[in-house]
């Protein structure tokens, strides 16, 4: 409505067809910053279901995300790629023969046995959701063992938050110092708990089994204690999908993982999105043979005219 008001014969179908050419000419830029993401020693990952229309099974699809930790990168990118689905093999489509560390969740597509050369972390904000779930049904002041277990989980939050540390080695090594005690403190707790049943069960068994995984940031200075920088990055796609639902076709549902990525990657770098496109496009206009550091959000041209 808002282009017919304006004189233009532009329809739905020719703005996707525009916006899918468009999204092409910037996969240059999306391929750049997946290469440049995966230099970093340490990434998260993280996947949400999407609904696209021309698959067979339309509940099924997913938008995968890998970004950046919010310490120790080289630069702050979060990467968007389509799936018709979930299966592992996802993993090394979009990884490759990378060889560091990932922070995820407990989804076993993230198998040891099917990507030994990777090293995966264990979400501490997930090993604690098990137990605070449990306490959000007690009463007011009541105590449990679920409640215990959350108390121990945040001391150990708290007790990193008063780190002090200049280098990535320096933090593991603190952790080692400082956290271990309260990592076996509140898995020495989990086996005082005789018989649990039900949800206190599943988390005391989730929680032993993401131990050996948890206690990787003892070696590894980069891995955060939770996945949460990845969950906060793919809400994009679960606010758009809530308005928009879904998309028509496969090419559509690329375009978007591309124009995620972009976008994100440019709030990361406290860009001015619409500066930031409006800045690319006029490159990409001028139809000269630009290298793709120019293109880049921490490029100096393009913090100085798109920061926000």
């Amino acid at each position: 409505m808002f282009f017919k008001h304006l004189g233009l014969p532009m329809d739905t179908n020719k703005m996707s067809r525009a916006i899918i050419k468009l999204s092409e000419q910037l996969e240059f830029v999306y391929n750049e910053l997946t290469k440049i993401l995966l230099k970093n020693p340490v990434i998260h990952m993280d996947e949400t279901p999407f609904q696209v229309l021309e698959e067979k099974n339309r509940s099924k699809s997913y938008f995968w995300v890998m970004r950046s930790t919010e310490e120790f990168s080289n630069q702050q990118i979060a990467v968007f790629s389509y799936s018709s689905n979930r299966k592992q093999e996802n993993i090394s489509e979009l990884v490759g023969d990378y060889t560091g560390a990932i922070m995820c969740d407990g989804y076993n597509a993230y198998s040891s046995e099917m990507y030994p050369q990777i090293t995966f972390g264990s979400c501490l904000v997930h090993i604690r959701r098990h137990f605070t779930d449990i306490t959000k049904s007690l009463q007011q002041g009541k105590e449990s063992s679920a409640l215990k277990a959350v108390k121990l989980l945040m001391r150990i939050f708290e007790k990193e938050k008063n780190f002090e540390y200049q280098s990535a080695t320096e933090k593991a090594q603190k952790r080692k110092l400082y956290l271990k005690e309260c990592i076996d403190k509140f898995y020495n707790f989990l086996e005082t708990i005789i018989n649990p049943s039900g949800k206190l069960k599943r988390a005391v068994e989730h929680a032993q089994k993401f131990r050996s995984r948890l206690e990787q940031i003892y070696e590894i200075g980069e891995l955060p204690l939770s996945n949460n920088a990845a969950e906060q990055v793919i809400r994009l796609s679960t606010l758009i999908r809530k308005n928009s639902l879904f998309a028509k076709s496969t090419a559509g549902a690329r375009a978007s993982a591309i124009f995620y990525s972009l976008v994100q990657t440019a709030k990361l770098n406290k860009l001015d999105i619409f500066k930031y496109f409006n800045y690319i496009f006029s490159l990409l206009e001028k139809r000269e043979n630009v290298k793709v550091e120019a293109y880049l959000p921490w490029n100096p041209e393009v913090k100085k005219i798109c920061a926000k």
